[in-house]
């Protein structure tokens, strides 16, 4: 008989099933309260096993194409036993499964209190005498998607797929999956409604995990409109994937890296374990700003404490529309005073202080420049702590340029390898951390410069790529991927137990490393490299769903002394975490109050950003639209951005369930816009287009 194992934790209903065979089987996921029941019996021939694994030397367990569903090995675990124990913020089922060759897994599913998003990954043990070849392994899969409700999914179902990119970041795109050719259809000859071939994939290719796409995405039921969210949490390689099943199903399987994308495998030998990167899968009831809201409250749940996130302090940092990496001992003495008078808290000194003119290639050494800093950068970094802030200094920890004396100096298995040499990117050697060498150097430069100069924050860049990885000492080029950002992470976790209260901003060339694997442990991400302040709304609208509000760094850098150029460029920033710079010479009394007064207001209600969920009212932004909106929402609060770059009337719908007391420009202070609200809708008169006004609005039952 079939044993069933029902969870109902976090707001979810989910249900696991250990056939007859012994091969357990994800077969309902859905709102808590919705039905969870077991499969249908015309369903028993087909098999959807809580794990997939290819194994070097077995098949698939039919036609598949390119699909990671259907592999041999997957079949030979089975159920062994259950567990369901308390953690520290909710529940933690293991699903333990054997192999008759040794090879033995462990399922890990992490509810958390209040959250409808769970923590998925497997950990795979070689109990036997051989070794064994990985080349997938699913860290997540679930083989009915939008299967509740009454129609085929492939009459009901949208998919969003998050487009990101260099100074573009979080673009969303939304598809009927028919146009994406998944449809449930019969096969000829098979009656089998919904089996297919293809599949509907994106993916992580190199060390840069959100260069094409964000590590996450959406599906939407519109039928029972329920909303499914899931996020891979890992920096490297990773692999989403959208495909059919018999039964007019659809699944998702999402995982780190993978033989047939990346080149990845495994060997596991005897005693090893291999443990896939994490993934995250919800679903809620209602649209993706709901399942963006859930996911928010999810990614607080699994971040490292700290108190940068329960602050959120200003920073200003001199780099973009600013200094442009070309920092000296007077115009920084200036730009801080500007700094200071906004009320900043933070200061961050960006790239080029460590080399005097073309600096790029010769990186790595991470030693002050004294032409740029005649009286030494330690006096740059006290004249910032004595107008009360916070100093930090810019690095890009795991490169050396390839004019860098110190690099040349070095072992080649200091560095990302392949075929017998360095790899270059970008004019950067990578350092491999996975050489315990490598890591002790990055640790000694970390704790000098906090040591000399009293630095309390970093800026962490990474402006490179290292393609495909290393052929030293791996299994896989791919695979020294994986073990680099394992490394890495633990030598995060390190520099933090030395340093607690130290801040550090998560920067892969704006947003193109913008993760949770990174963003578990650091408490800011630089979320792109955008200069012009106009393109910028169309990323600040929409990044909170790729990152926690008070996580997400946006750039507020008037480099115009106009007042509604300074406005916009405020609100870009106030409903995030703003990183306040810009060509600050250039701006008037009126202006430097405009500044003044957006700061103040943040400090205001940055306690309200920390606990606040976000929603897209007018759905996900994109480049095309003339009007955007990006909201945070806590409990009876409600703080809406509205940005007009190529109108001057903008119209809101406003759906929370309860009636609107009030709505009030709350920046600028002085308003200068007409607006109204009738019929749950806010309308909003511009003075002209391109301007931007930050609404606080108040709901009563």
């Amino acid at each position: 008989m079939d044993k069933n194992i029902v969870v109902r934790e976090g707001g979810l209903s989910v249900r696991f099933q250990a056939r007859e065979d012994g091969v357990v089987e994800l077969c309902g996921f859905c709102p808590e309260g919705m039905d969870v029941s077991p499969r249908a019996k015309e369903d028993a021939e087909t098999v959807s096993p809580v794990v997939e694994v290819q194994v070097t030397g077995k098949g698939t367990r039919g036609m598949h194409a390119y699909k990671h569903n259907s592999s041999s090995a997957s079949v030979d675990f089975h159920y062994e036993k259950h567990s369901l124990e308390a953690w520290e913020k909710g529940k933690e089922l293991q699903i333990f499964l054997k192999t008759a060759y040794g090879l033995e897994a462990v399922y890990h599913m992490k509810f958390f209190d209040g959250v409808p998003v769970v923590q998925v990954w497997t950990q795979l043990v070689n109990k036997g005498e051989e070794a064994v070849g990985l080349e997938y392994v699913s860290s997540f899969i679930y083989q009915n998607l939008c299967g509740d409700g009454k129609l085929p999914y492939g009459e009901k179902t949208d998919i969003y797929t998050p487009l990101n990119g260099w100074s573009c970041e979080a673009q969303w795109k939304k598809e009927d999956i028919r146009d994406l050719n998944l449809p449930g259809m019969t096969v000829n000859g098979f009656n089998e409604p919904g089996f297919g071939n293809n599949r509907y994939c994106y993916g992580g290719r190199s060390s840069w995990s959100s260069c094409e796409y964000l590590p996450m995405g959406f599906a939407h039921d519109r039928e029972t409109d329920e909303t499914y969210c899931f996020q891979i949490e890992h920096s490297g390689q990773w692999h989403a994937e959208y495909g059919t099943e018999p039964g007019e199903r659809l699944y998702l399987a999402l995982s780190g890296p993978t033989e047939a994308e990346n080149g990845w495998w495994k060997n596991l030998k005897p005693g090893e374990t291999f443990i896939t990167v994490p993934a995250a899968f919800g679903v809620v009831q209602g649209d993706v700003s709901a399942a963006a809201g859930a996911l928010t409250m999810y990614r607080r749940k699994i971040r490292r404490p700290n108190d940068d996130d329960e602050k959120l302090n200003v920073v200003f940092n001199d780099y973009m529309n600013c200094l442009m990496g070309d920092p000296t001992d007077e115009k920084e003495r200036m730009i801080i005073d500007k700094a200071a008078e906004m009320g900043c808290e933070y200061y961050c000194l960006d790239c080029g202080w460590y080399d005097k003119g073309y600096w790029w290639d010769r990186v790595g050494e991470w030693v002050e420049c004294p032409e740029r800093f005649p009286n030494g950068l330690k006096a740059v970094c006290e004249y910032a702590k004595s107008k009360n802030m916070v100093m930090g200094l810019w690095l890009e920890i795991e490169v050396m340029g390839v004019a860098c004396e110190l690099a040349a100096k070095l072992p080649d298995d200091w560095f990302i390898c392949r075929h017998g040499k360095r790899h270059i990117d970008n004019k950067r050697y990578l350092l491999d951390f996975r050489n315990p060498e490598v890591r002790k150097y990055c640790s000694d430069v970390v704790d000098r410069l906090i040591e000399d100069y009293g630095v309390g924050y970093f800026k962490i860049d990474y402006n490179v790529t290292v393609g495909h990885g290393s052929d030293l000492h791996s299994d896989s080029c791919s695979d020294a991927i994986m073990e680099h950002y394992k490394y890495l992470y633990q030598w995060y976790e390190e520099i933090f137990e030395r340093h607690p209260d130290l801040v550090i901003e998560n920067c892969g060339s704006g947003g193109q490393r913008m993760d949770y694997g990174m963003l578990k442990l650091l408490s800011l991400q630089s979320t792109s490299d955008q200069t012009d302040y106009i393109y910028n709304s169309y990323i600040a609208a929409n990044v909170a769903s790729a990152v926690t509000p008070e996580q997400a760094g946006m750039w507020v850098y008037p480099y115009e002394d106009e007042e509604e150029h300074v406005i916009y460029n405020m609100v870009n920033g106030l409903l995030l975490r703003p990183y306040v710079s810009g060509m600050v010479w250039k701006l008037s009394e009126n202006s430097m109050k405009l500044m003044q007064e957006g700061v103040a207001l943040y400090k205001e209600i940055r306690s309200d950003v920390k606990e606040a969920v976000p929603f897209f009212p007018l759905g996900f932004g994109n480049i095309r639209q003339d009007a955007l909106s990006y909201g945070l929402r806590k409990g009876d609060t409600v703080y809406l951005a509205v940005f007009a770059p190529r109108t001057k009337d903008v119209e809101i719908p406003l759906a929370f369930g309860k009636e609107i007391g009030q709505a009030e420009v709350i920046y600028p202070k002085k308003g200068n816009c007409e607006y109204k609200v009738e019929n749950g809708v806010l309308s909003v008169h511009m003075p002209q287009e391109k301007t931007a006004r930050l609404f606080r609005i108040t709901l009563e039952d």
